[in-house]
């Protein structure tokens, strides 16, 4: 099993206790310790508050969902924040799933997240 998203939570405690952190954003310091291990992964409610304690960027932030959905046991790996935001939206979820039955290929998306970039500037 990767262990990446453990050892950057680490990192990013610093010099903070296990119990520190853990009183942070509420959990124990035994479940931080197995977070950081790679044993285990935080509920997407714990993990806000892990990057509102680090205070993590955009990048860093999508980092570390990325992380918990890739590491994760759970079979279906889907970043937390995306999952929800697809589940809000119907319409999205078709789309996404019209766009896996035809089997579109990366540079189908990189040209939709231009457009989207596009008419965001206008």
């Amino acid at each position: 099993m990767n262990k990446k998203f453990g050892k950057l939570v680490k990192k990013y405690r610093g010099k903070k206790t296990l119990k520190e952190l853990g009183d942070e954003i509420g959990i124990t310091s035994a479940y931080l310790l197995d977070i950081e291990k790679g044993n285990r992964f935080p509920s997407k409610d714990k993990l806000d508050k892990l990057i509102k304690v680090f205070d993590l960027k955009n990048e860093e932030k999508n980092k570390f969902y990325d992380l918990v959905a890739k590491e994760s046991p759970n079979k279906y790996k889907v970043s937390a924040d995306i999952a929800e935001y697809i589940m809000e939206n119907a319409s999205l979820r078709n789309f996404i799933r019209i766009a896996k039955d035809k089997q579109v290929d990366n540079s189908y998306w990189k040209n939709k997240i231009q457009e989207l970039l596009e008419s965001e500037s206008k």
